[in-house]
């Protein structure tokens, strides 16, 4: 080979390497898209009218979200007894929400973590603390006023666990035609008596308690897709089974689940998965209402 085929075959050959090396403008799109497949947290403070002090939560925008002009269906998700606005996220939310949704396996939604403190999520009937107005309209209120939700019932679901699964049912019942969706996932039902002091007498507890609310709501006023799941071996386990019974006598359409694990964040983070398929095809209304099961 003469000196000219030796320079153009080595001029050829590093050319090749400098392609390989060097992402072409496909390739940086590709990378790009692979690194938009990441949600963001975010921690936002806001003055809540029904507590009267300013109160935070976390929000978790999917992927793409500062992209792009569309509008998503909104996820509120409860925290239990003891735990803050951060217990979602510790469980590794964001991570399977990321992954379901690079998938395509659920639709890009917003998740929001409010902050209760131990409160129950309900309306206080002892101190004037208005827990469940501003879970059910003021943080829903200043969520749909700065990020792009879809502000209306049909695109709104709410989830807690243990204390937050109560406070989900509850508030569903309480504030009727907010929340398409709810899931109760570990399930705490208190008996009067054994609830907070906060409860009230009888009469304030059965404005307060979902066993008494679906009765005296009937079929009708539980329009919304419900979701019950529950360990075996958690401690509410049996009062979460007679309300499964009589969510059944009663013709309120929910399904329920049992399965293996206790009331801890081993049992939650395992079912993070299912969780979040059942309030994207809730939302999406492919989930059939009159599902038992």
């Amino acid at each position: 080979m003469g000196g000219k085929g030796v320079i153009a075959s080595l001029a050829a050959a590093i050319l090749t390497a400098l392609a390989v090396a060097s992402p072409t403008a496909a390739n940086t799109a590709s990378l790009e898209t692979g690194r938009n497949l990441v949600g963001t947290i975010e921690t936002r403070t806001f003055h809540s009218a029904a507590l009267d002090r300013t109160m935070p939560y976390r929000i978790y925008l999917p992927p793409g979200y500062a992209n792009t002009s569309r509008r998503y269906s909104t996820l509120y998700l409860l925290h239990g007894m003891g735990g803050t606005d951060r217990q979602w996220q510790d469980m590794g939310l964001a991570a399977t929400a990321d992954r379901l949704i690079s998938s395509g396996k659920i639709a890009p939604l917003i998740i929001v973590m409010p902050e209760g403190e131990n409160a129950y999520w309900v309306d206080h009937a002892t101190d004037g603390q208005r827990w469940g107005r501003y879970t059910a309209l003021d943080v829903v209120s200043d969520v749909d006023a700065s990020f792009r939700s879809i502000a209306r019932q049909k695109s709104r679901a709410i989830g807690g666990l243990s204390m937050g699964a109560h406070g989900a049912i509850q508030l569903a019942l309480n504030y009727p035609g907010e929340f398409a969706a709810v899931g109760a996932h570990s399930l705490v039902l208190r008996r009067y008596g054994s609830a907070p002091a906060y409860f009230g007498n009888a009469t304030d507890f059965a404005k307060r308690d979902p066993v008494q609310l679906v009765k005296a709501r009937g079929p009708g006023g539980c329009s919304f897709a419900l979701w019950i799941d529950i360990g075996e071996n958690d401690p509410w386990t049996t009062e979460a089974k007679q309300f499964d019974g009589e969510l059944t006598d009663l013709g309120i359409a929910h399904q329920w689940h049992l399965w293996n694990g206790d009331h801890s964040g081993a049992y939650w983070s395992a079912h993070l998965e299912e969780y979040l398929r059942f309030y994207d095809e809730s939302l999406s209304s492919r989930i059939p209402r009159s599902s038992i099961f």
